[in-house]
């Protein structure tokens, strides 16, 4: 991106650090935040996409407080090493949810404001997640349970969709998942990093245990038969990243069936 396309609109200074609720000619505009504090400013064009925004300090920060309902917290990214912020359990889930369908490399938390086009009126929206798949796509997501999304935020997200468009970004609005995928995911995600992946040895004679489909606990016992709840952080690790395959809407357990499959991400070992 050339240094022209990322000056600031309406404004003189190109390292101001106060954020703009609006601009002054009243037109759509992509605000973000630098690490050295500088807010930037561009107007919606395919010129974004070379940006780096994953990479900005997040546009805002909610408060925590003692007592407040909303769950703030951060939820670590292996593919990066970086923690992400986020301030609801619907949130927490929604990114343990992308973190486990293994497209998304890089994520952010509200990297970015969008200012829209509505003349006079100071209307903006902070995205709640921006995301860089391996294919290349950029995602914008908006999260918001399902009994919460009136008419004020289908407007919102309709704005939000048309400023993406011209961007060239995706955009998706995320809302609860099924209950019991979500308890499985929270379940799972213990033993999705590399000190749960098993030798090679081991991977391979698992991978073999399952190709006709059975049970995890009869699967875990042909690991280790003296102590089959030993080789449980291994099903777990090759359930979150694919490698064997389970009906995350039911509930895990002993009697739950895994098949091996050729869909698994290279996780580690």
């Amino acid at each position: 991106m050339t240094e022209s396309s990322t000056t600031l609109v309406g404004t003189s200074s190109l390292q101001a650090r106060s954020l703009a609720t609006r601009t002054e000619d009243g037109l759509d505009a992509v605000q973000w935040r630098r690490h050295d504090g500088a807010v930037r400013m561009a107007r919606p064009s395919p010129e974004l996409l070379h940006e780096r925004l994953w990479e900005n300090e997040p546009i805002r920060r909610g408060v925590q407080y003692q007592n407040r309902l909303n769950q703030h917290g951060l939820y670590y990214w292996p593919r990066t090493g970086r923690h992400l912020w986020y301030e609801s359990a619907l949130e927490l889930a929604c990114l343990v949810d992308l973190d486990h369908q293994g497209e998304a490399v890089q994520v952010a938390t509200q990297p970015f404001r969008l200012l829209f086009r509505r003349g006079a009126e100071a209307v903006y929206h902070d995205p709640d997640f921006f995301a860089v798949n391996e294919n290349g796509d950029q995602v914008v997501y908006d999260v918001k349970p399902a009994a919460r999304i009136n008419e004020k935020a289908r407007q919102q997200f309709a704005a939000t969709a048309l400023v993406c468009a011209d961007v060239g970004w995706r955009y998706e609005v995320l809302s609860e998942a099924n209950p019991t995928r979500t308890i499985n995911l929270g379940f799972l995600r213990a033993a999705r990093l590399t000190r749960c992946h098993p030798s090679w040895e081991v991977f391979v004679r698992l991978l073999d245990i399952f190709e006709a489909g059975r049970f995890l606990g009869e699967g875990a016992a042909m690991v280790n038969r003296r102590h089959p709840a030993l080789a449980m952080p291994y099903l777990k690790h090759l359930i979150w990243h694919r490698h064997l395959s389970v009906d995350l809407d039911q509930p895990l357990d002993f009697d739950t069936t895994a098949t091996t499959t050729s869909e698994g991400e290279p996780c580690c070992g």
